[in-house]
């Protein structure tokens, strides 16, 4: 039998392999965890998700819980949550739409010195998550405005598998967060920023993956 017959199926072989660590690098690059950005694709029709840019809170193998940082409303908290009103104050920030579920729930991602006071997880570096309204006060005492406190109502949730696939679909891209990108001062810029970053990191890791190259054995 002729040698190159011989070493072609090896060939083939060594070629698959290269190609599933192009994919495995890909897959990496979009693992899913607490603390990730989810970025909308720009083909997501969904009217809840258009153009947003989601904080995974949690994720684990019930599913996935996060917040939509990007959806500022122009309405102040107190005018929609009047029962807060003595509490808040003066706080200048605005309301976030944080998804389509339980928005009548409050919830809120705080860092800086009031973090201290906070009972919830740390979601990223030094940003924590609260939910108990009675911890506002002292929150707001400690805070420095919007800049270290936002208010979130409702959120958006996937059950078990659900995020992975619609990742896998392509429905979301998904970057790292960091305390500056989840407390940016301009929200509204946030999906296009983070798309085009998006874009940069999947072309870096297809970049990485050497070319397979099919020639006849010697």
């Amino acid at each position: 039998m002729p040698f190159f017959h011989v070493r072609l199926p090896l060939l083939l072989r060594l070629l698959v392999a290269v190609a599933a660590l192009g994919a495995g690098a890909l897959a990496a690059a979009q693992e899913i965890a607490n603390g990730s950005l989810l970025v909308a694709s720009p083909e997501l029709a969904d009217p809840n998700f258009s153009h947003s840019v989601v904080l995974v809170l949690r994720r684990d193998d019930n599913g996935a819980i996060g917040v939509v940082i990007n959806r500022v409303t122009s309405l102040a908290p107190s005018k929609i949550f009047p029962e807060l009103s003595p509490t808040l104050g003066s706080y200048a920030g605005k309301l976030y739409r944080g998804g389509p579920l339980a928005p009548s729930r409050l919830l809120f991602l705080v860092r800086g010195l009031a973090a201290a006071t906070v009972n919830g997880p740390e979601i990223v570096d030094k940003v924590f998550l609260a939910a108990d309204p009675d911890s506002l006060p002292e929150i707001l005492r400690l805070s420095q405005g919007p800049d270290e406190f936002r208010m979130f109502a409702g959120h958006a949730e996937w059950t078990a598998g659900q995020l992975e696939s619609e990742v896998k679909h392509g429905a979301w891209r998904v970057v790292p967060a960091t305390a500056e990108v989840v407390f940016s001062d301009k929200p509204t810029k946030l999906w296009e920023t983070l798309s085009t970053r998006a874009d940069q990191v999947t072309a870096a890791v297809r970049a990485e993956t050497p070319p397979a190259r099919l020639s006849a054995a010697r």
